[in-house]
Parts: structure tokens; C-alpha cells; sequence
């Protein structure tokens, strides 16, 4: 069955959109209002890489938009299946973010949405890059961006917005993301040959997959993921999530968000800047700057640290990481310990 098959048979009243049909992208507009019907000089382009959701720029006389369309699966990985309602999720973040003067400045406000079509048109932040080139060997972080960074999810983890209590549970994303993160990457046959990736890494990858101890503390490690937490959190807290802008930083694609576990966010973020060749002392500073809310583990955050190292190194979600076989070995290594024993941490 083909991917607009597999749509019409999930939602048949939905229009699925993709770039060989452009008129019927830009009737679509028109009628959410979204265009004025004597806009002229009508274009689309690709933004970026999209992983999950389908993702393009509508540019007319009126100015440029974001649309973004989610469907029953991964568009960048569309034989997995993923639950299609999860750009309700992602609206009703921007929505809670967007009443507070403080998250206005690192998200784009919400232009419309369409439920019956799973389709939200969001401001267009203009000419920007992700952060993923912070993993080339060379690329360093500014201080001020990091002190950005770990300002919102510390405002994010200890003042939620006010009407952020009637939250979606997200709980068939975060079903998908456990599977991906606590579970595949440990199969010793997932049908992904990591060597596809890096010579030499499926069989550096088979030291984690036939460890059965670390096994049992990533079941427990995710039980505690799937548990509903007590803080609002963005769920994919990585470069890929922030935008480099003329306006300054800002953060997209929450559609993983959830009420979960604070230290999950952070952990998610100083394992990328593990990957990033970033200081070690420059990630003990995120560390220190970040508020912890009441409760915080540290264990439970240098835990979901090295799960996210890990599940990147050697699950389906591969990053462009500068990194030879031999250093990711060493890094695989270290979140190993960070997962197993965490009280024997000293730095990063």
C-alpha cells in the first residue's frame, strides 16, 4: 500500500499533501484562510529535513508560512508507523507557550490549524540552520547560546505555562519513542546493520546489545519514561530542535511533549553535547545553570543521558557525528557506566 493509500484509509475526509500536488496544497490554504485568494507569485520549498512530519514553506504576496502535516508514519522512516494526532500535541505546546511573554521569544506563534487534515501553519522564523552543526569536530558553542538553551527548559521544567495542566498524555508517541530508545537498539538482530553507518560499528554495538544487566536497568529506565511525571517537558531537547535565527534562538518540533520527568530533557541535551566534542567543563557549566526543580535526581538525569548517547550511537535515529568507530566505543563506554552507575560519576 503506498504512503497517500495508507493516509486515505486511516482519514479518508483528509487531504494528503506532498510537492507534486501543489495546487491542492494552495486551495487548501485558501480555504483555512491561511493565503488570500488574489495572492500571486505562489512557491513552496523544503525548510529542512523533516523527521517526523511532512514540512514545507509557502511563500506568496502575503509573506511565507510553515506547514507542517503529520501522518501515520515517520516521514523520514515512513515504514514505521507513528500515531497521526501528534501534531495535536505540538499545537497545544505552542498554544500554552504562546501566553507567556517569555516562551513568545523562542517559539513561533501558531498561524492556524487543521484538525480535520492534521495540518498546522505556523510564523516562518526566515532564514535559519538547526544547531546540528555543533557535531563537527570543529564547531564550538557559544556560551551565550548554551546559557539560552538551558534557560528554557529551566523556566520550562519549574513555570510551566498556566493552562498547560490539561495537557495531551502523548501516550502512543512516547510508546514509539520507548520502543526506539530503551528497546531496538538492544535487539542483537533489528535487521539494521550499523556497519551501513561505520564499519566496524555493528560489531563495537554487540558489547551493549548481549548485556543483559544493562538490559534490566534500561527496562527500568523506561517504565519511569512511560510514567506521567509532573513537569512540561519539550521530549526531543537536541540541536536538530534548535534554530539558529536572525531573532535569536529558538525551539520547534515538541511533538514528544509531555508531562514526564525533568531530568529527561536535560540529559537528552547534555548528551548531545557529549557527542559534540563540547568541553568538559563547559557541560558541567549547563549542568550548574540549570535550575533543578523540586524532586530533581541526578541520577535519573546522568541515567537518561546515557541512554540518549547510546540509542544515538546505536539505534535508528543516527546523527552526522564526527566521530571515529574507536571514539564512539569510548563514548558508548562511558554513557554505559553513566546508565549502571551513575553514583560513580565524576566528569564529563
Amino acid at each position: 500500500m503506498s504512503p497517500r493509500e495508507q493516509f486515505k484509509t486511516f482519514s479518508p475526509e483528509s487531504i494528503y499533501l506532498d510537492l507534486h500536488h501543489p495546487q491542492e496544497l494552495f486551495d487548501l490554504l485558501y480555504q483555512n484562510g491561511w493565503i488570500h485568494p488574489t495572492d500571486k507569485n505562489l512557491s513552496l520549498e523544503k525548510p529542512g529535513e523533516g523527521n517526523m512530519n511532512f514540512v514545507i514553506r509557502v511563500k506568496s504576496d502575503s509573506g511565507s508560512i510553515i506547514v507542517k502535516q503529520s501522518r501515520p508514519w515517520v516521514e523520514k522512516y515512513p515504514q514505521i508507523a507513528a500515531p497521526v494526532e501528534r501534531i495535536f500535541v505540538e499545537a497545544e505546546f505552542y498554544k500554552a507557550l504562546n501566553t507567556d511573554f517569555f516562551y513568545r521569544s523562542f517559539t513561533p506563534s501558531i498561524i492556524g490549524f487543521d484538525t480535520k487534515n492534521f495540518l498546522l501553519a505556523l510564523e516562518d522564523l526566515g532564514a535559519s540552520a538547526d544547531y546540528t552543526f555543533l557535531y563537527q569536530r570543529t564547531a564550538v558553542p557559544e556560551a551565550h547560546e548554551l546559557e539560552r538553551l538551558t534557560g528554557f527548559i529551566s523556566h520550562l521544567h519549574n513555570n510551566p505555562p498556566g493552562n498547560a495542566k490539561s495537557f495531551p498524555d502523548n501516550t502512543e508517541l512516547k510508546k514509539l519513542n520507548h520502543t526506539h530508545i530503551f528497546y531496538y537498539p538492544y535487539l542483537e538482530d533489528n535487521g539494521f546493520s550499523l556497519d551501513t553507518i561505520q564499519p566496524g560499528l555493528q560489531a563495537v554495538s554487540m558489547k551493549y546489545k548481549t548485556n543483559t544487566l544493562l538490559k534490566e536497568h534500561l527496562k527500568t529506565l523506561g517504565d519511569i519514561y512511560l510514567q506521567k511525571g509532573k513537569t512540561l517537558i519539550h521530549g526531543d531537547y537536541y540541536p536538530g530542535s534548535w534554530l539558529k535565527t536572525h531573532s535569536g534562538i529558538k525551539i520547534i518540533d515538541p511533538e514528544f511533549s509531555h508531562y514526564g520527568h525533568a531530568e529527561f530533557d536535560l540529559g537528552v541535551m547534555v548528551a548531545h553535547l557529549k557527542m559534540a566534542h563540547v568541553k568538559g567543563e563547559t557541560i558541567t557549566r549547563v549542568i550548574r545553570d540549570y535550575m533543578m526543580p523540586d524532586g530533581f535526581s541526578m541520577a535519573l538525569f546522568l541515567r537518561f543521558c546515557g541512554v540518549e548517547i547510546m540509542r544515538r550511537i546505536i539505534g535508528l535515529a543516527q546523527l552526522p557525528l564526527d566521530l571515529t568507530v574507536e571514539e564512539k566505543s569510548e563514548v558508548l563506554d562511558f554513557a554505559e557506566r553513566l546508565i549502571q552507575q551513575p553514583e560513580t560519576h565524576v566528569t564529563f
